[in-house]
């Protein structure tokens, strides 16, 4: 087990002075599993981490700080393994979460490493943003929090900063073809037709962005 983890649950007991004895019966376990966790000698499921993180009103990512350490700079590697079992973990970045590969715990990016969590909440605000009106308000609200979440990410400089950086590329370039399309119907819906068609075709296969280019060809 984590030593991080043996060493923060026997702080975590000590500071609301309570027994293992008391919490042993809180959480319906034996006082000895309690003993072992603090000891290191007993790994705690992740479910029971969740239940005790809930106890003490802490979150996961609590018992896996080690306050003896350095602070994390933006220089710092991550560790690319599970913190439970030390397991491959397996990154989805479009949904800002990764999976242990071994034992399956799934962990929200911006919990596991607490230096994505603002970078993350940025990119999820504007996609958001993007998928909630096809307006071109929202193309240029979401394109400048992409930008904004791609100058926080060249300041951390590791594989996770550089994946979401892909995301965000990828979020701008959406962004952009949301603004063409906009653009082309408000042509379009000005019966303007020949510099509908021009934006439109930029954007074939967006939306019913081909609907509009099939009429305005036979309004020519």
């Amino acid at each position: 087990m984590d030593i991080i983890v043996a060493e923060n649950l026997k702080k975590l007991r000590e500071k609301h002075n309570l027994t293992q004895e008391a919490l042993a019966l809180e959480w319906g376990v034996p006082e000895l599993a309690i003993y072992k966790w603090e000891a290191g000698r007993l790994p705690v499921e992740y479910k029971m981490l969740q239940k005790i993180a809930d106890f003490y009103d802490v979150t996961v990512e609590t018992f896996f700080v080690d306050e003896s350490a350095h602070k994390p700079t933006a220089s710092d590697k991550v560790s690319f393994n599970c913190r439970i079992c030390g397991g491959d973990l397996v990154y989805d970045f479009a949904s800002t979460s990764c999976r242990c590969a071994n034992c399956g715990n799934k962990w929200a990016i911006g919990e596991l490493y607490p230096k994505y969590s603002h970078v993350i909440a940025t990119i999820n605000k504007a996609g958001r943003i993007l998928n909630s009106k096809t307006v071109l308000a929202s193309a240029d609200e979401a394109k400048l929090l992409y930008k904004q979440a791609i100058n926080e990410c060249s300041r951390i400089q590791d594989a996770i900063s550089s994946d979401l950086i892909k995301i965000c590329d990828d979020g701008v370039a959406e962004a952009e073809k949301l603004e063409t399309y906009c653009r082309g119907k408000y042509f379009f819906d000005n019966r303007s037709y020949k510099s509908a068609l021009k934006e439109l075709v930029k954007v074939s296969g967006y939306k019913d962005a081909d609907d509009m280019i099939r009429r305005c060809k036979g309004e020519k």
